[in-house]
């Protein structure tokens, strides 16, 4: 048996595996940024308890394998599978513990480098392992796959740059406090995102509108923060799949996000595949890598 761990910088989830059958789960909010003065030890210990005496070792996957994490690994480059984790993995040995591995990233060098620390274990988890792949959330990953290996990652900031156009901008004063979901201004943002021949530039044209179109009574403030996202993540995806927009698209998770993905990408004309992360297979995919090395 092993433990395999995703920490990232905002949580701590910790999976007891025998092979690729999970035998218990340990959440917290604890993540890396959470842990002081790098004490990553003796919070492992505190959240894995009696778990560390049934185990041949730990793998770790995430921001703690990061240079702001505890053991920084390398990064493996494109094209990379499973194998390449395995073979590239660093193990750091602590009195007391079962052998902790700290497995690699992925990285994209050119043509400008791009990177990915954890989203890989649910990647390598999927029966699908060819074509491309959309992680929504903050930090959105589109990822091409080949024959079970990651052969390209792009990174789109759009979630993170919407929560500060939320948060503080000239179009953050127009929002109401008070947020009730408007799938209709989504739409309209996505809708706008898209028309390229009908509006001059981009996305830096379009992010005003959500202030002109209330000031011209055309917008009602109330719908300011949807259709924001529907300009963002519509921006994501006219940016990411250029003219072909008719393409296979497989979209990590079943979250409200992933939906408003899917949403999006179905007014694009891409078909759409929802699939469930399972990043116990990843792992257990790069433990037996680990085994036969």
């Amino acid at each position: 048996m092993i433990i395999a761990i995703e920490w990232t910088s905002m949580a701590f989830r910790a999976l007891l595996l025998d092979g690729e059958k999970v035998l218990g789960e340990r959440n917290s909010d604890r993540g890396t940024t959470k842990v002081a003065n790098g004490a990553f030890e003796a919070a492992l210990r505190e959240e894995l308890g009696d778990w560390m005496d049934k185990v041949e070792r730990i793998l770790f996957s995430g921001m703690i394998t990061s240079r702001n994490g505890w053991i920084e690994s390398p990064f493996a480059v494109v094209p990379a599978g499973p194998e390449d984790l395995g073979a590239q993995a660093v193990t750091h040995e602590v009195d007391g513990l079962p052998p902790l591995v700290f497995v690699p990233g992925i990285a994209q060098t050119k043509p400008l480098p791009d990177v990915m620390r954890g989203e890989e274990m649910s990647l390598f988890g999927l029966k699908q392992t060819d074509g491309l792949f959309v992680l929504p959330g903050p930090h959105a990953k589109w990822v091409t796959m080949d024959n079970g290996c990651i052969t390209g990652i792009t990174t789109y900031m759009s979630g993170e740059i919407l929560n500060l156009l939320k948060k503080d901008s000239l179009v953050s004063r127009l929002i109401p406090s008070a947020y009730k979901e408007r799938p209709d201004a989504f739409r309209r943002g996505v809708e706008t995102a898209y028309q390229q021949d009908a509006l001059p530039g981009r996305i830096l044209a379009r992010i005003f509108s959500a202030r002109s179109l209330v000031l011209f009574n055309q917008l009602p403030p109330d719908d300011i923060t949807d259709y924001l996202a529907g300009l963002m993540i519509g921006a994501e995806i006219a940016e990411a799949l250029g003219d072909d927009k008719s393409r296979d698209i497989n979209i990590l998770g079943h979250t409200a996000l992933a939906e408003k993905y899917k949403l999006a990408l179905d007014l694009a004309g891409a078909r759409i595949t929802l699939s469930s992360p399972s990043i116990e297979k990843g792992f257990a995919r790069v433990q037996r890598a680990l085994a036969s090395s």
